[in-house]
């Protein structure tokens, strides 16, 4: 039931996503910044197949971005920490954090995330939110990362899923 209820709620999220991004000519959306990377989580105490209330240390490196404006952002990265209710199955959690590009320049994101297993032991998360401050102030933002879980069987021991890696990406919009 849990996984049928995220499976719907990411479902949702990647609905509403792509409402905002292929919105009418009236209020079309204007991408300002678009970038690729990696991503890693550590997760303590451990994720497992029940669900509980975990400290998550997650970063990414966007290490080739295109964006609009000047100068021009070209690359970036963050490290942050939140807390948020997972399992191996999914969750959900809230998260503030501060990119700082490769202008010197700091975008401060408030985004909440939805957390799904994939079948093919990706740990995929959705971050959806707005830029509260730096450049970009006020634009929506997306974040999307494909983590692996090498280690799919800790799901199931007391230890559980520790870390994760994979691919990243974050587009930042502005309603024209």
């Amino acid at each position: 039931m849990v996984r049928r209820s995220l499976t719907g709620a990411v479902v949702a999220l990647m609905v509403a996503a792509g409402v905002a991004v292929s919105a009418p000519a009236a209020q079309a959306a204007t991408e300002l910044l678009s970038c690729v990377g990696s991503g890693a989580n550590t997760y303590q105490p451990g994720v497992t197949a029940q669900p509980k209330v975990v400290s998550i240390t997650s970063s990414a490196e966007y290490d080739s971005c295109v964006s609009t404006g000047s100068p021009t952002v070209t690359s970036g990265g963050y490290a942050s920490a939140a807390n948020g209710l997972v399992s191996c199955l999914g969750g959900g959690v809230s998260i503030t954090v501060t990119i700082t590009w490769n202008t010197g320049e700091t975008t401060t994101v408030a985004a909440v995330g939805l957390v799904v297993l994939r079948p093919a032991n990706e740990v995929v998360v959705v971050y959806q939110g707005t830029v509260t401050a730096g450049r970009f102030t006020g634009a929506t933002v997306v974040m999307t990362a494909a983590l692996l879980n090498t280690t799919p069987a800790q799901c199931f021991t007391a230890e559980g899923v520790t870390g994760t890696s994979g691919p990243a990406n974050i587009t930042i919009t502005q309603l024209a």
